[in-house]
């Protein structure tokens, strides 16, 4: 868990503090499904489905950007949290929209 989360470009962290973090994700994730699944109303999987979906576009996408390298704006930590945010959503509306033609 912790090569992933160094990865992602967060610091080093203490198991206390890993814990915190662990439950903010965990929440944001609900809150993330929860708003997705109001939105999509019947295209949508599920709260829990919507938030995982975007968690997990929103971890590749963050290890894309940090492959390619890009630097845009003067905090990178700010940029990487919109570049995920932005990655989460395109991929839930990406398989939405998939799910909805098939």
């Amino acid at each position: 868990m912790r090569a992933l989360i160094l990865m992602l470009g967060l610091p080093d962290m203490s198991t206390p503090q890993m814990g915190v973090f662990l439950a903010l994700v965990g929440v944001g994730v609900l809150l993330f499904g929860w708003i997705s699944d109001m939105l999509l109303r019947d295209g949508a999987f599920g709260v829990i489905i919507n938030g995982l979906l975007i968690l997990i576009g929103a971890i590749v996408g963050t290890l894309i950007w940090r492959k390619l390298g890009y630097a845009i704006g003067t905090n990178p930590a700010a940029t990487t949290a919109f570049v995920a945010l932005g990655a989460g959503l395109a991929t839930l509306i990406l398989i939405t929209t998939i799910r909805r033609w098939l």
